[in-house]
């Protein structure tokens, strides 16, 4: 008896498992299963491609540039597609593929990428099993792309003049870009594997120009998804709070000349020789080349070149752009990292468009923001936007709110908030007040208390011997381009500078927005940079990194921007501008940190730091002897942070 009933139990378990199976079947192939939410999308669009095949030549714009460019199409069972295909362009400076080895088998990638050994194992493996194993292309390196491709993208990338196998000189100018992409556009709307509708894609300076391109109004380009842009490449990092971004800067020079090293040749090119041309024609000269050296020429936002030109409000500048860009009408999906370079010029791109737009910001600096992580399958909200666009796929993406931001430090299943703008509506400014006491959380000179209540002692201050070696480290936000950011526990530096430390939280507190501080001053030192860091103590008394602000005394004074700015202060940095620091008397400094979105731990504490020089990323003036300062906090004075503090 007990025999015959398992054996009864094990038919009902067999013919459960088999109906499930021809449910699943039917569902996949009837496509009932559809989801489509953020970071979700299965269902919507089948995979009728299982592989794709690269082919590269050159296109020639109109002055005669020829211009190398990757063409992906999918495949079916090894043949092409042979229809058209939206498609989708990115146009770069930065290599259309890598050559990664060699003819002789070296290794050419570890001079630009701190690759770990297992990563190196990797990829000597793959170089030794494939025959495209030489080469990091554009699939290798932006992986749902491949995925696109099964669902009937076709894939362009185009190096630009003066870079990779190009030929012509790098302008850099985003009108000259917008003019090429404007005319790049027209070219691939017309040949046979393009359906003429167009998506653009890409990061950082690629992101840059997609902005650009979608000033020209072209009607094939449909939609574009930059991550991480600048509106003004001045105040977001080159020259950030008027001081001299020597890691970012120095890494840029030095990263396009190793960039060079790495170019591909086209099909064609079976002996490198159009390659050698190409680089011939620039003389060497890369779109990074000595840029460290020009860029020191131009302190200023108001800076004009020898040739009576403005650099920064003129060819480096995109918020000219935004009327242009808002009349054209191209839908934009942004994405932004709280430990990015262009934290702050994403949520103003944001501001000041009024196209059909999105924004995604991520715990990620620069280097990981457009990957699929943890956090975030962003390949699903790629291939939501361009379906949506592009192909005219009713998913919904259009329907949710505009903005999805993650808190960090709250459970991944909590952790992404929406909104329907920036800031939330739930924010507060809420002002803490710097203060004497000895919170006793960490040996600085001061070791001061941050309150909620005004300083009501007449005569408050703390003294203070700028300390030139103080440093966020060697593997900041600014220098997160190619491998990531890791600040180490801040409290070696916190001893080197004044802190002002609540005490422990009597309930979680999350920090959402952009936090601002009013900062008083007095010195006789003709020049002093600020650094101002907001930061988390644990109870052991490690403090963590959470966002930072600075600015150059002798740039406070407070202008109107020209592009809404969220109501944040705003510093024009022109040297016409300027004023001398007030030998002896108290002078105000009020600017804005990066934006954060974070959840401070209940029983933690929140810190301010003030240090007066980031020796590893900013080049600031040393005096010598280093310059006593007072920060004052009292009555007449209250130096104060507003923290963006959302209220449940």
């Amino acid at each position: 008896m007990k025999i015959v009933i398992n054996k009864t139990w094990a038919a009902i378990a067999l013919i459960l498992v088999l109906v499930a199976a021809v449910v699943l079947i039917f569902v996949n192939r009837t496509g009932r299963k559809k989801i489509s939410q953020f970071g979700q999308y299965p269902g919507y669009s089948e995979a009728v491609y299982d592989g794709y095949e690269r082919q590269s030549q050159y296109l020639t714009l109109g002055d005669g540039t020829r211009l190398a460019y990757d063409l992906y199409l999918p495949t079916k069972d090894g043949e092409p597609a042979d229809v058209p295909l939206p498609t989708l362009f990115k146009y770069t400076p930065y290599l259309r593929a890598f050559t990664i080895y060699d003819e002789d088998g070296d290794f050419l990638l570890g001079d630009l990428f701190p690759l770990k050994g297992y990563q190196k194992a990797m990829l000597r493996f793959r170089y030794q099993t494939s025959d495209q194993g030489h080469l990091m292309d554009a699939v290798f390196n932006t992986e749902w792309l491949e995925t696109m491709l099964h669902h009937g993208y076709a894939v362009v990338v185009v190096e630009r003049p003066g870079t990779g196998a190009s030929f012509g000189v790098m302008d850099p100018s985003f009108e000259v870009g917008a003019k090429q992409a404007d005319e790049i556009l027209n070219w691939m709307a017309a040949q046979p594997w393009c359906d003429g509708h167009i998506g653009m894609f890409g990061d950082s300076w690629q992101a840059m120009i997609q902005f650009a391109a979608a000033s020209t109004g072209n009607p094939h380009l449909k939609a574009i998804m930059p991550v991480s842009s600048s509106l003004d490449s001045y105040s977001a990092v080159n020259y950030r709070g008027g001081v001299y971004n020597n890691t970012f800067n120095t890494l840029f020079s030095w990263s396009t000349g190793a960039l060079e090293v790495m170019a591909t040749p086209v099909d064609e090119d079976l002996d490198g020789d159009l390659l050698a041309q190409a680089r011939a024609e620039r003389s060497g000269a890369t779109v990074g080349e000595k840029s460290d050296e020009v860029l020191r020429l131009y302190p200023y936002h108001d800076s004009i070149t020898a040739g009576g030109e403005n650099v920064w409000e003129g060819d480096f500048a995109l918020y000219p752009f935004i009327g242009r860009i808002n009349e054209a009408g191209v839908p934009i999906y942004m994405t932004n990292g709280w430990y990015d370079l262009f934290t702050s010029d994403m949520f103003l791109w944001y501001e000041n468009l009024t196209v059909p737009r999105r924004l995604i910001v991520r715990p990620l600096d620069h280097s990981e923001v457009e990957e699929d992580a943890s956090d975030l399958d962003f390949g699903a909200e790629a291939h939501r936007w361009f379906d949506y666009w592009l192909k005219g796929i009713e998913n919904g993406i259009m329907d949710e709110p505009p903005i999805a931001y993650c808190v960090m430090g709250k459970s991944k299943r909590d952790a992404w908030q929406t909104s329907d703008g920036w800031p939330p509506d739930n924010h507060g400014q809420t002002p803490f007040y710097f203060s004497e006491g000895r919170s006793g959380t960490v040996s600085s000179t001061n070791d001061g208390f941050l309150i909620s209540a005004a300083p009501p002692a007449p005569n408050g201050h703390d003294g203070y011997t700028v300390d030139y070696s103080t440093s966020t480290g060697e593997q900041s936000r600014w220098g997160a381009v190619m491998s990531g950011s890791a600040y180490s526990n801040m409290r070696p530096n916190d001893e080197k500078a004044l802190t002002y430390t609540t005490a422990p939280l009597e309930e979680a507190v999350q920090v959402t927005g952009h936090p601002v501080v009013h900062l008083w001053l007095e010195t006789n030192a003709p020049t002093l940079d600020v650094f101002v860091y907001l930061e988390e103590v644990d109870w052991l008394g490690n403090s963590t990194y959470i966002t930072e602000g600075n600015l150059r005394a002798t740039h406070r004074a407070l202008s109107v921007a020209p592009y809404d700015n969220l109501g944040l202060p705003y510093h024009s940095f022109d040297q016409e501008d300027m004023e001398t620091i007030p030998a002896g008397e108290p002078f105000e400094l009020v600017f804005d940190l990066l934006p954060t979105s974070y959840l401070f731990e209940k029983g933690n504490r929140l810190r301010i730091t003030v240090a007066f020089a980031d020796a590893d990323n900013f080049e600031t003036p040393k005096l010598d002897p280093p310059p006593v300062l007072k920060l004052l906090r009292n009555r007449s004075f209250p130096t104060y942070i507003e923290l963006p503090v959302i209220h449940n």
